[in-house]
């Protein structure tokens, strides 16, 4: 009995001392485990806990905390767990901002629908007891809705990849950007050499990476330090490289300042300078420097983030121009990009003027996604996400894109990153490349009369930034309706369309979310309170509309109204705009026309209205046929007569001319060698079938013609001249050469039965005609009366005997 008693003290002892162990070594995990997490070690907090829990599985209060803090170390599906345990499990009411913690990890894992579940569960059950998460809330269903819009959009022109081991490591890498081809990035894969207190924290190092070279430490004194050198930028001409040296406040916590130094062509560093105030100010920290070039004055330009007061909240963005004599400026916050939240690794492209920047304090899928403004002149215009597959649910950073606009680089704990704990999943950022295919875009602006419809010319159109209302462009087309811009991917434009006496139309373009190149036409509609003047001129004759007329308006009621003349070389339309309540007189003139007249009365209008004016040019189609000339056989008409007057008809001597073709060959050609003979034949057979019995059939069409002029009451006025060759003296030969206009006006008299023989005994058909003999004869025409040959048969001789039918001009 004793020794059984004893037995049982023995144990109870044992099970007694095994509590009062199993109490101190909890104890001590949790005492640990606080302290880690008071100094922000979530990473050491997070190992505590889970140890902690060991103990006892079911305890709220370390479930909770250790929940927080594998939330602060990213590992988001271990703190899933734990709030998940919590919530749904437990049913714990101690920790009402557990369900929104639970919603959060969701959100940042993309399972958005059990994200906007616990969202939902914390805004039923909690709304009002805390207002930081009662806007939280709201905020991030906002961002769920906008993330599952865009979840299944990614962009097409994006190829993405991460890159490989020899850049990435379980650690994070972070902070890649190119110059001349080579790869600058900062790596978190270190540790303190002489930590001030266990265990050593990670401190990053700024690395190079050449092509078909492992990526090297950058050498010399920037990354010889225990402490964290990241986030370089180097200026255009390579001659300096800014970076940020880091060092912990506690276990996460790390206070920034920039630094510079110069850069020699050989990587070489030299001459590290902290940056002064206003750059680097005591007591904020000054991070994510990036450098670039402000095109307004040509000066380098420092973007970096800071969490200075003046800002909007968190990490802001700013900005300072850097004066090669004063050095920088004061820092611009730029309020039309940062929130309340953090704003971080800005990355200005000169070329296309957009200033990217990642943002925990918009719509976003799930945690730090990548934006951008553009920026016109000195403004900058609305934020937009880059979407998928540049944002993921995770933390996207440092977006960085190469010059030529082919490739960007970014930096992610996204799904397939590597884990700096495998069982945890947590941290780290692995650095990605996106192979980018430019789009081209652009705008045609065609302006148009709303009355109408039709296309309206000498338009202004302007192209602005509907964000910033800058102004990007202007084009005025005097002689068409289209107005040609390039135009950028994800802006928002505003198209104003403007001329004179018309109302403006305005338009609003926005290119956000296109990933395809793609040419775009708006049509604009401008009103005007005008009249609106069509003038259209025709041919009287045939009714057939006549081109290249010029059109005059002149004003009728006001004389200072200057007269608008206006010539169409394309068409037979004329435009003109009328003030209403007055008169106007408008003529249409054409070299060959008669002009012709018509009065607009725009009185009887009271609001604008579309008025048209048809005007007839009755064409003179006799001076078209001009000059003609008609041949005539030597000392014909009349041989050897001294008489002015002959009762030849032209016709006839044509006829009997034509028929001496041989003759004048065989006579002209007789002496000349057989090659010279068939030249010119060929001369003479041109001569005669071209020149005389062309110009005879050329006349028959005129006096068919002088006809109808006629016939139409028409008076007509004809000049003729008469020539001779040089054989005879030059009285005879003026007689001669009136014989000759005299024979041509017998013809036209006597045309057909007489029929032009009254107009011209009433004077309606006038003939003038002069003889100039011989006298305008060239020197070369021969006029010896022995040379048969040449002064009768020779072609130069026989085209000096002519009439010329000259001028006709119409009177009515």
């Amino acid at each position: 009995m004793e020794s059984t008693m004893r037995n049982i003290y023995i144990t109870c002892f044992i099970c007694l001392l095994q509590l009062v162990l199993i109490a101190q070594n909890k104890r001590q995990f949790l005492e640990a485990a606080e302290k880690e997490y008071a100094d922000k070690n979530f990473y050491g907090a997070m190992i505590y806990y889970n140890t902690v829990l060991e103990f006892d599985s079911k305890d709220p209060d370390i479930l909770f905390k250790a929940a927080e803090s594998a939330r602060q170390f990213n590992a988001y599906s271990r703190a899933a767990e734990k709030y998940r345990y919590l919530v749904d499990t437990l049913n714990d009411d101690r920790h009402p901002e557990a369900s929104f913690w639970l919603g959060q990890m969701n959100q940042k894992m993309g399972n958005y629908d059990e994200a906007t579940k616990y969202y939902e569960m914390y805004a039923s059950e909690y709304a009002g007891q805390d207002t930081f998460y009662t806007a939280r809330v709201k905020k991030e269903l906002a961002s769920l809705i906008y993330a599952k819009s865009i979840v299944s959009k990614p962009k097409s022109n994006v190829k993405l990849e991460k890159l490989g081991e020899d850049i990435n490591t379980p650690s994070s890498d972070i902070a890649a950007n190119i110059y001349k081809d080579d790869l600058y990035f900062s790596s978190m894969r270190f540790f303190e050499a002489k930590p001030e207190k266990l265990p050593s924290r990670e401190v990053s190092k700024i690395f190079k990476k050449s092509n078909n070279k492992e990526a090297e430490i950058l050498p010399g004194y920037v990354n010889n330090r225990d402490l964290l050198v990241s986030n370089s930028t180097i200026t255009s001409d390579g001659t300096k490289i800014y970076y940020t040296v880091c060092n912990y406040i506690n276990g996460s916590d790390i206070n920034c300042e920039i630094y510079r130094s110069n850069l020699d062509p050989n990587g070489n560093l030299s001459d590290e300078t902290r940056l002064p105030d206003p750059i680097n100010l005591i007591g904020s920290t000054t991070t994510h420097p990036h450098i670039s070039m402000d095109k307004t004055t040509g000066k380098e330009v420092l973007f970096f983030s800071s969490d200075r007061a003046g800002g909007s909240g968190g990490l802001d963005i700013w900005y300072s121009l850097i004066d090669p004599k004063f050095g920088f400026s004061q820092p611009v916050n730029i309020k039309e990009i940062n929130t309340y939240n953090n704003e971080i690794t800005p990355f200005y492209n000169i070329s296309t003027d957009f200033l990217f920047f990642s943002s925990e304090g918009r719509e976003s899928l799930g945690g730090y996604d990548i934006y951008k403004a553009g920026k016109t002149n000195d403004a900058f215009g609305s934020v937009l996400s880059l979407g998928i597959p540049y944002n993921s649910s995770y933390n996207d950073i440092y977006y960085f894109e190469t010059s030529d606009g082919n490739a960007a680089y970014l930096s992610s704990n996204r799904e397939g990153s590597l884990f700096l704990d495998d069982y945890f999943e947590s941290c780290c950022y692995d650095i990605y490349k996106m192979d980018l295919i430019k789009i081209v875009l652009d705008l045609n602006a065609l302006t148009f009369d709303k009355l109408t419809n039709r296309v309206l010319k000498k338009a202004t159109v302007i192209l602005k930034d509907k964000d910033s209302g800058q102004e990007i462009a202007r084009f005025r087309n005097d002689d068409g309706n289209d107005h040609k811009f390039p135009i950028s991917e994800d802006r928002n434009y505003l198209i104003i369309a403007e001329r004179e006496n018309y109302y403006p139309d305005t338009l609003i373009l926005s290119t956000v979310g296109m990933d395809k190149s793609e040419s775009i036409t708006k049509k604009m509609f401008l009103s005007t309170d005008m009249m609106l003047l069509d003038v259209f001129t025709f041919a009287k004759i045939g009714k057939l509309p006549l081109i290249g007329t010029t059109v005059t308006l002149i004003g009728l009621t006001d004389q200072s109204i200057k007269d608008i003349v206006e010539i169409n070389t394309l068409s037979n339309e004329y435009n003109f705009m009328l003030d209403r309540g007055k008169q106007y007189k408008i003529i249409a003139t054409k070299d060959g026309f008669t002009e012709a007249i018509d009065i607009v009365d725009t009185r009887p209008y009271d609001k604008s209205g579309l008025l048209r004016r048809d005007l007839y040019l009755d064409k003179f189609v006799l001076q078209d046929l001009l000059p003609i000339s008609l041949y005539f056989d030597n000392d014909l008409p009349d041989i050897a007569s001294r008489k002015t007057t002959t009762n030849s008809k032209y016709g006839k001597l044509a006829e009997e001319y034509i028929n001496r073709k041989q003759t004048y060959k065989e006579k002209f050609t007789k002496p000349l060698a057989a090659d010279q003979r068939e030249n010119a034949e060929n001369e003479y057979e041109i001569f005669f079938e071209g020149d005389i019995n062309g110009g005879y059939d050329k006349f028959k069409l005129f006096t068919n013609s002088l006809k109808q002029e006629l016939e139409a009451g028409n008076k007509v006025e004809l000049i003729l001249k008469g020539y001779a060759s040089p054989r005879a003296d030059s009285k005879y030969n003026l007689a001669l050469g009136q014989r000759r206009v005299n024979s041509v006006k017998n013809e036209m008299i006597f045309y057909g039965n007489e029929e032009l023989k009254a107009y011209f005994l009433s004077g309606q058909l006038v003939i003038t005609d002069i003889s100039f003999g011989k006298e305008l004869a060239p020197a070369d025409v021969v006029g010896s009366i022995k040379d048969e040959r040449n002064s009768i048969y020779n072609i130069k001789a026989a085209k000096e005997r002519r009439v010329e039918i000259l001028r006709a001009s119409r009177n009515l």
